[in-house]
């Protein structure tokens, strides 16, 4: 009734106690009267008034519905305060509260902390509501926890604690056929596997995930199990292939409002269209998933999209964007201690100097993650996957620094990890390496046999940066072996490609930016008629 503030404090703090929490309970009974057919508008209002009337039964009804209603429009932050406040109601009601009802709690604050990155929260509250569901008998309640323990375990790089989880959970999940609980703790297996690089039994673990998940109809883990699928896909150089499953697995998440394979699915589809050349499905979806994952307040996922973007732009010639975005994901990945954003960033920042001609800048952002990948206390977190990305980007930084022997080391490194994982564009990269090596020691024949290997894989994969600079190199190669037609057929070849992409770029300044790219403009100009 009183229209200023300050009036109506007064007026509130001049009552007794008791009739404050008189008048509180009044309110929220006639709020319940008045708005029963509205009553999820009125959550907020009603857990409010029955908290400070203290009725403690009603609070935490009202403060499990706010923190509910919260979670579903992804106010994470938001929610996790409800469900602290409802941890307080269940406190004052003593004996009265529910083992089952804080054990939701605990479930779903543990879900909450892992889109907020917070992974290590995430274990205790799911630890909290195992131990709630194994002292009332509750099996599968005390599955559904330790999966989760254990899928919060890999991302905060307890990879043995991971799998010990998943396994309870799967043995008790076996006992009582609870199939969407086997698709979890699969799942939990598989993407550690994809950590290690242990590459053929995560495709095994994933593929009977994504059964479970079907026959569970868990379209979480059906979502997300498509989604690392597409990245051994994209990972064995299979871009469309990977892009089919993850897109699938976009489209369910967006569907049903699913905040963690949301993320995933992104990040997974922006990577493989990449691969495959489809800038604007790329663009257009990290975009989104950086809009997404600042509303949600995940961390994690964020840096991987940042890294992708800087990548995408360091591919289509816009450096000075690429600087930026690789700046914020080597800060972010260094702030949580994260070895895998930190080295990507670090990588891409190394590759983007490299293109700038900033070899000594260049040579200090990789040889930093040299010394990190030889660092025997570093996470094992996707090193298989950066290491071999390392050694192909350190053989070009010294091959532009004219040492060969090095280059060509590297280069071998490179084959020979890349083969060993079966990562298609990683071999290209490690042949053509070998070959531009062989081209500064004038060793014709050597550097066209590699060239040769590169490039008969690189058309296979279909990656246009592959392409282009394959057939650049062979086109370098016939130039220097005095064959100017056989040069100017593969410059027209490497021209054919990045027309293709141009073709489809649709952003006017990454369209600029391609063209201006040095690598570009010189395959335009050796193309051209004479």
């Amino acid at each position: 009734m009183f229209k200023h503030a300050l009036t109506h404090d007064v007026a509130y703090h001049s009552l007794l106690l008791q009739r404050r929490k008189e008048l509180h309970r009044l309110i929220g009974l006639a709020i319940e009267e008045l708005y029963a057919e509205r009553l999820a508008e009125n959550y907020e209002v009603l857990a409010h008034h029955f908290v400070r009337a203290e009725d403690w039964t009603k609070a935490l009804e009202y403060l499990m519905r706010s923190a509910e209603k919260a979670a579903m429009a992804f106010a994470n932050r938001e929610a996790l305060a409800f469900y602290d406040q409802a941890l307080e109601a269940s406190r004052n009601l003593g004996d009265l509260a529910n083992a089952r009802t804080l054990m939701t709690i605990h479930q779903a604050r543990a879900n909450l902390y892992f889109v907020l990155s917070d992974y290590e929260a995430a274990r205790v509250e799911g630890q909290r509501s195992a131990a709630l569901a194994r002292q009332t008998g509750d099996s599968l309640g005390e599955a559904v926890a330790l999966a989760g323990v254990g899928l919060a375990s890999r991302w905060a790089h307890r990879f043995d604690e991971g799998i010990a989880y998943a396994r309870q959970a799967i043995e008790i999940a076996t006992d009582i056929d609870a199939k969407a609980v086997l698709a979890t703790g699969h799942f939990t297996i598989g993407v550690i596997n994809t950590s290690r690089g242990q590459l053929d039994e995560a495709r095994a673990q994933l593929d009977y995930a994504l059964h479970m998940s079907q026959m569970a109809s868990d379209v979480a883990f059906h979502a997300l199990s498509l989604t690392f699928l597409g990245f051994l896909e994209n990972w064995g150089g299979q871009f469309s292939e990977a892009a089919r499953l993850s897109s699938h697995a976009l489209g369910i998440a967006r569907e049903h409002g699913l905040a963690v394979p949301l993320l995933q699915s992104s990040f997974g589809y922006a990577v493989s269209s990449i691969g495959k050349g489809d800038y604007e499905a790329a663009l257009a979806t990290l975009e989104e998933g950086l809009a997404f994952s600042e509303k949600v307040g995940d961390e994690v996922i964020r840096l991987r999209l940042l890294n992708t973007f800087g990548w995408l732009c360091t591919e289509l010639g816009d450096l000075d964007r690429a600087t930026r975005l690789n700046r914020r994901g080597v800060e972010g990945g260094r702030k949580r201690g994260d070895s895998e954003t930190f080295a990507n960033a670090t990588i891409n920042l190394g590759e983007v100097f490299l293109a700038k001609g900033d070899l000594p800048l260049a040579q200090e952002c990789l040889e930093e993650i040299d010394s990190l990948v030889r660092d025997p206390a570093t996470s094992e977190w996707n090193k298989w996957r950066y290491r071999m990305r390392l050694c192909a980007s350190l053989g070009e930084l010294w091959l532009a620094r004219g040492d060969a022997a090095k280059a060509r080391e590297l280069a071998h490194q490179c084959l020979e990890q890349a083969t060993r994982f079966g990562s298609r564009k990683y071999i290209v990269r490690g042949w053509r390496l070998d070959a531009e090596s062989a081209l500064t020691r004038r060793q014709w024949d050597d550097a066209e046999r590699a060239l040769h290997r590169a490039l008969e894989i690189a058309e296979v994969i279909g990656n246009p940066p592959q392409l282009w600079k394959t057939y650049a190199a062979l086109g370098r190669l016939h130039a220097e072996a005095m064959r100017p037609d056989q040069a100017a057929v593969a410059y027209r070849a490497a021209r054919e490609v990045v027309e293709g992409v141009e073709a489809k770029l649709l952003n006017p300044e990454l369209r600029v930016s391609l063209e201006q790219a040095p690598l570009i403009r010189q395959i335009y100009e050796l193309s051209a008629p004479r």
